[in-house]
């Protein structure tokens, strides 16, 4: 069980697409507007990972594949948005917000890290579903940090438009490069 514990916190807090995103909302939206994307986060992996280990090996072969096509389209979309969103945090625009929980949870189906860490838990830990989906839940709540640093960075970023198309670049290609390990 540790084992399994230690992968799950490694796992949830290196980058990935979860932890970019969570960053880029942290620089954007500050820690309380980004909190529901956490908990999204938090509950649609767990939910995920139930699946992963009971559905997911009962579909029809192909089926992933078609998934992870479809995951790496998206997640180039997403990268896009990251790198090309404003930079100047004094815009009021209703459209901009935060993601919120239910995106957040549904996006855990097609997030190729977050698909990986579930088959690689559901199928070497010898756990099952169910408690490595309340472990994972658990761990995942490290990834707050994300958050924190985001909102620590937006200090430094708020009147400088140059620095903050920087970061928002740097967290994409994080997020493109996670299409590809």
């Amino acid at each position: 069980m540790l084992n399994f514990v230690l992968f799950a916190f490694v796992s949830s807090i290196t980058p990935g697409p979860n932890n970019s995103l969570l960053m880029a909302s942290g620089v954007r939206f500050g820690v309380k507007q980004t909190l529901p994307h956490l908990f999204g986060i938090n509950l649609g992996f767990g939910f995920m990972f139930l699946g992963v280990g009971s559905i997911l090996p009962l579909l029809p072969a192909g089926t992933m594949e078609v998934l992870e096509w479809v995951a790496m389209g998206l997640l180039l979309y997403i990268a896009f948005k990251i790198a090309s969103a404003p930079t100047s945090f004094h815009e009021e625009k209703t459209e901009d917000k935060p993601w919120g929980f239910f995106r957040a949870a549904a996006f855990q189906w097609i997030n190729p890290k977050a698909l990986m860490m579930a088959f690689a838990g559901a199928t070497s830990y010898g756990l099952d579903t169910v408690t490595g989906a309340v472990v994972f839940t658990a761990t995942n709540v490290v990834c707050a940090i994300w958050i924190f640093a985001g909102a620590w960075l937006r200090h430094f970023l708020i009147d400088n438009p140059f620095r903050t198309r920087i970061v928002y670049i740097s967290l994409a290609l994080i997020m493109v490069l996670t299409i590809f390990l």
